[in-house]
């Protein structure tokens, strides 16, 4: 008989716990929280800004009015895409936390639960955690700000792989007609971006500063100093990226060209908890294959993106994302008369991949159409080029427009 009671206690006990580890919230969003009161269940609350979770975390009665200061409480709840379970016992101050998919549990106890709720907030903003939330966020979430969608590493993919695929290009960015002057070069982008199976539409901004210098002796020869800035809107949440690189224009040969480059970039958003640096270094390889009136280019590139410890004041943490990123693309690239007789065209394929330790969205595939000035045109020292983009991963589908100018 002892047997049996000790058994259905313990049954009954796991019963009770397993719903706080295995419930998720009903919110597609990055941010949620709802409150279930002396068993009645709160009011769903669901954004993709992070001030919905700390509000209604130091306030539970915004998702359930029942709620007293002596009341049993538990709250579900999501915090940049991790589940978070909440619980209060009757008329007790000691808030205890559980993040089951970072196996990480806890409690705060106050002089009263405002106090708890307090030092609940506290923890989030200051402990390392943060880092914990954002490595786990890159590898189950397609929003994530660093690795996702709009992302911060895949916009330096892209800026990495340009630097030395957009030389290839009839459409110039650093031609070689006339005297090589050095180039100044200002873009603007947009992109959208649809997550399947629902989630939250990102769209970005994106402004592409450079600055080439040109060698005398050879025009190939190039030192590209870029700084491309953009803001990346998930919901009505921004996070903004930015960098500094540095890339040098290496021809091996007429038609081979090597181009090293390093960065240091961040992101960083207060609407999404979100704050890392990336330090970055890439090797691009682009080979002109001349067929005629058109030319074939192969762009190989392999790149390195590791996130380091971010502080400021009280805040240390590090999310430890280490990627190796590979892009590898082809660009037929032609005079034209479509829109005057200085202009060329380009069309391009390119996939995007990671080795070994990958992030949510693992792999993309681009294929895209770019209009602009004849690099061959005769004394041409400006360029403007336009294109637009079809990308497509494992988790979305997106529509990338571009500008961008020389002179």
């Amino acid at each position: 008989m002892h047997l049996k009671q000790t058994t259905l206690i313990v049954a009954l006990a796991g019963a009770m716990a397993l719903p706080a580890a295995a419930q998720q919230l009903d919110c597609q969003k990055s941010f949620g929280f709802r409150a279930d009161v002396n068993g009645t269940a709160g009011q769903t609350l669901c954004a993709s800004n992070v001030d919905t979770f700390i509000d209604s975390a130091k306030n539970f009665t915004l998702s359930n009015s029942g709620y007293r200061d002596n009341s049993v409480a538990q709250a579900q709840g999501r915090f940049d895409d991790i589940n978070v379970v909440l619980r209060y016992a009757t008329a007790s101050t000691t808030l205890s936390y559980n993040f089951p998919e970072l196996g990480m549990s806890g409690a705060f106890t106050g002089a009263t639960r405002d106090d708890s709720e307090e030092q609940l907030v506290e923890f989030l903003k200051k402990s390392d955690i943060l880092g914990k939330v954002l490595r786990y966020q890159s590898q189950h979430s397609a929003s994530s700000a660093l690795t996702g969608a709009g992302g911060l590493i895949p916009m330096l993919g892209t800026a990495d792989f340009a630097a030395g695929f957009d030389t290839a290009s009839k459409i110039a960015t650093g031609g070689t007609a006339g005297t090589p002057n050095n180039l100044i070069g200002v873009g603007l982008g947009y992109s959208t971006y649809n997550v399947s199976g629902g989630g939250e539409q990102v769209k970005t901004t994106s402004l592409p500063l450079s600055y080439t210098w040109r060698s005398d002796s050879d025009a190939r020869r190039q030192v590209v100093l870029s700084m491309p800035i953009m803001d990346a809107k998930t919901g009505n949440a921004h996070a903004y990226n930015f960098g500094l690189g540095l890339a040098v224009r290496l021809p091996v040969s007429d038609n081979w060209t090597l181009t090293p480059g390093v960065r240091y970039s961040a992101v960083a958003s207060l609407d999404r908890a979100t704050v890392s640096t990336v330090a970055s270094a890439s090797l691009m390889s682009t080979y002109v294959i001349p067929l005629g009136g058109v030319d074939l280019a192969v762009g190989n590139m392999i790149a390195l993106y590791k996130t380091g410890k971010f502080r400021s004041g009280d805040y240390s943490f590090d999310p430890d994302i280490k990627l190796k990123m590979t892009r590898n693309g082809l660009m037929a690239s032609l005079p034209t008369t479509a829109f005057g007789a200085d202009t060329a065209a380009e069309f391009s394929l390119i996939d995007t991949r990671y080795l070994g330790d990958k992030p949510f969205v693992s792999n993309s595939q681009e294929i895209g159409v770019t209009l602009g000035t004849n690099r061959n045109a005769s004394n041409r020292h400006s360029f403007l080029r336009a294109g637009v983009s079809y990308v497509r991963s494992n988790v979305t589908r997106g529509l990338t427009l571009n500008l961008g100018y020389w002179f």
